[in-house]
């Protein structure tokens, strides 16, 4: 039997390529550079699945080509907000992804933002490699202190969450949050955390404030019309 022609969009880890090598009739994208949407129209032609990435645009303009092979998507990535699901339904076309994997990971980025920005860390590296630092004076770069801060959660999802436990446990900071439906009880015992009736209550008790919701229109703009 012939193995299904498949196609992976980026440059994946070489142990998952040579797995894929080894059970189906792959092709991959060598140069590792963004395709177009034409390039993608032809995948799902040729190929019977196709692999995208999060940063790989499948619209209803690409999805609806005619004489389609493909008969999954199967995406590298947590999200699929690049994908228009809708149409994918209606073209019978079944989309995968890869829930869960990534909370830890991205509520580490979240916690290193909020790091860098509160102990300026960012404006020290590029002092030191600019050979500028002249040396240490008590008023050099004052920056704020997150130990003991309270953290203001816009969103209080799964990563929301993660980011709150090693704030809280790692920095004994203090958590509020806002969400329209109150979280877990267990949840709220574990972190001590507070839920806010509105953003405009967290952004005044907050030192610091994580925004964890959705983006798309529902939430353009959502700080930059907020007064304190």
């Amino acid at each position: 039997m012939n193995k299904p022609k498949v196609f992976i969009t980026r440059k994946w880890p070489e142990s998952v390529e040579a797995k894929l090598q080894a059970r189906y009739q792959v092709t991959f994208n060598k140069d590792d550079r963004p395709l177009s949407q034409e390039e993608f129209k032809s995948a799902l032609q040729e190929y019977d699945a196709v692999c995208p990435t999060v940063c790989d645009s499948f619209p209803a303009e690409v999805l609806n080509v005619a004489n389609k092979r493909c008969k999954i998507l199967a995406n590298f990535g947590v999200g699929y907000n690049h994908i228009d699901v809708t149409a994918a339904r209606q073209q019978g076309l079944i989309i995968t992804n890869t829930p869960g994997v990534l909370t830890h990971s991205t509520a580490d980025i979240a916690m290193t933002l909020l790091l860098m920005s509160a102990r300026r860390g960012v404006e020290g590296d590029r002092l030191v490699r600019s050979k500028q630092w002249q040396g240490w004076c008590p008023t050099h770069m004052l920056s704020s202190n997150v130990t003991g801060a309270t953290l203001g959660l816009i969103g209080f999802g799964r990563i929301a969450q993660a980011m709150a436990r090693k704030a809280h446990h790692g920095f004994d900071m203090n958590i509020v949050y806002f969400k329209p439906s109150p979280a877990d009880e267990y949840v709220i015992d574990d972190l001590h955390a507070t839920r806010c009736e509105t953003i405009e209550e967290l952004l005044q008790m907050s030192d610091f404030v994580s925004l964890h919701c959705p983006g798309g229109y529902e939430t353009r703009h959502l700080m930059k019309c907020r007064q304190v």
